[in-house]
């Protein structure tokens, strides 16, 4: 009974147990892409920023690429940092927005 009680317990233990979630920031993304797009590249520190801008795509029917609602995606990510120079923005959305990530 006592090794019931003790497997519950832990397995309560482990089901409320949650992930901490590393969303990157919006303006840190631009940043980071930003660098990318003119060949300065943030290193190890960008990673997260670059995979959540690459990880936003979308699909059509039958699992094609769909680069327009692609890019409006990541100009929504990207439009979230209000301070992001508009011009930045731009480039980095000609430059990779419409890219299969």
């Amino acid at each position: 009974m006592k090794k019931n009680t003790l497997a519950v317990g832990l397995l309560y233990l482990v089901a409320g147990f949650s992930t901490p979630s590393f969303a990157a920031d919006p303006c840190e993304v631009v940043l980071c892409m930003y660098g990318k797009v003119t060949g300065n590249s943030g290193g190890s520190e960008c990673r997260n920023a670059e995979n959540a801008f690459f990880e936003l795509n979308a699909f059509k029917k039958h699992h094609r690429f769909d680069p327009g609602k692609t890019f409006d995606m990541r100009k929504a990510l990207l439009g979230q940092c209000s301070s992001a120079d508009p011009a930045a923005v731009s480039k980095i959305l000609s430059t990779f927005g419409k890219a299969r990530g």
